[in-house]
């Protein structure tokens, strides 16, 4: 029990931050090229700096690269990371680090000191946003960003000063292609993720259609239509949002949590197939009257399911659709008919200055 009680006093005593090991290995770097520092004090150094060095990577992972600024205490790193969450992820997701200290090299360079916050922001979002080959990608050209931008600081007072704002505004366009990037990868694997929702709004679907196909079964409901309908509406929904991402046009928020994503995916078969089921009703109680139903049960029964399908598919199509029946509009044609000749006569010259109330309530109307 004592031993238990020892070991967190000691793992916090022996911790190394960054900063520490920045500080560590710049006295070692100093001393190194200080002729009047002995051989015994360089290898002192030296051996503080892999002491700590073990210990930072014991906790941050391997460093897998770094870029020690030459005059001031400033750097950045990056490490392999270590899992530090349950076994699953353990084994398939383990972001490297990124790691900075550059306060004393930028307090001059303004512009710099806010490219690299922009690096931070960019490996941390990349870090929990990202998975796989994507994530590695992303933080190590941050790191190469990084790298570049704390290497003109090192070559300040050796390029013209027009020499050394282009090459920092060079830096800021590839960091700049660096967030397109991480842009359309966590796009992409948040699309993932809303299809892994639909997934599971299908299935939820599937037991609903099945309760509703043992319900539904009274004289004058068409059960088989229904199911059909509620099919369609899910199917033309997926086949939408399957559109979308091929033509491009389907954006996430990648920065708010997965779940949230996943539960917005489960809900798009379920708004399908709600429009689909409304289409179906609306229609056959004729509250919307633009449609002609076959009177064949098997043409209807088709006629329908397109019908569900296509307000799956466009949720705005749906909403006019009904809207329309809220408004009065699709309930006879000879009323469509009569609107459309009372507009066509108040365009006419002349023609508002003589206009009945009633015609200027249908022109009012909404199209």
């Amino acid at each position: 029990m004592a031993r238990t009680t020892q070991t967190p006093d000691t793992t916090e005593h022996q911790r190394v931050t960054f900063p520490d090991l920045v500080r560590i290995h710049y006295r070692w770097h100093v001393a190194v090229r200080d002729p009047s520092v002995s051989e015994e004090r360089i290898a002192q150094l030296r051996d503080d700096y892999h002491d700590a060095l073990a210990r930072f990577e014991d906790e941050h992972g391997h460093l897998i690269s770094a870029y020690w600024c030459a005059d001031v205490e400033s750097a950045v790193a990056l490490t392999a990371g270590k899992p530090n969450t349950g076994w699953l992820r353990r084994v398939l997701s383990v972001s490297p680090k990124f790691h900075r200290v550059s306060d004393w090299a930028t307090k001059d360079e303004p512009d710099i000191a806010r490219a690299l916050h922009h690096c931070d922001e960019i490996a941390i979002r990349a870090a929990e946003v990202l998975r796989g080959r994507s994530r590695r990608i992303c933080i190590q050209l941050v790191m190469t960003s990084a790298c570049h931008l704390l290497s003109l600081i090192d070559a300040r007072g050796e390029n013209p000063p027009q020499a050394h704002k282009a090459a920092v505004a060079i830096e800021l366009r590839g960091l700049a292609d660096v967030r397109r990037g991480y842009r359309e990868a966590s796009n992409g694997d948040a699309q993932l993720v809303y299809f892994a929702g639909m997934a599971l709004g299908i299935a939820a679907l599937v037991v609903l259609y099945l309760l509703a196909g043992s319900v539904l079964q009274k004289d004058g409901v068409h059960a088989s239509t229904i199911i059909g309908c509620l099919v369609s509406g899910a199917v033309g929904a997926v086949v939408s949002v399957i559109a979308r991402v091929n033509t491009g046009s389907f954006a996430l928020d990648s920065d708010v949590a997965r779940g949230y994503t996943l539960f917005l995916g489960s809900l798009r078969p379920w708004i399908g197939s709600i429009f689909g089921l409304l289409i179906y009703f609306a229609v056959t109680s004729k509250f919307i009257q633009i449609f002609q139903v076959p009177k064949d049960e098997t043409d209807a029964f088709y006629f329908m399911c397109v019908l569900a399908f296509a307000a799956g598919f466009s949720e705005r199509w749906a909403q006019d659709t009904l809207t329309g029946g809220l408004t009065g509009r699709g309930r006879a044609k000879d009323d469509d008919a009569a609107s459309a000749a009372t507009a066509a006569a108040a365009r006419r010259p002349g023609a508002r200055r003589g206009a009945t109330p009633a015609a200027e309530t249908d022109l009012a109307t909404p199209d």
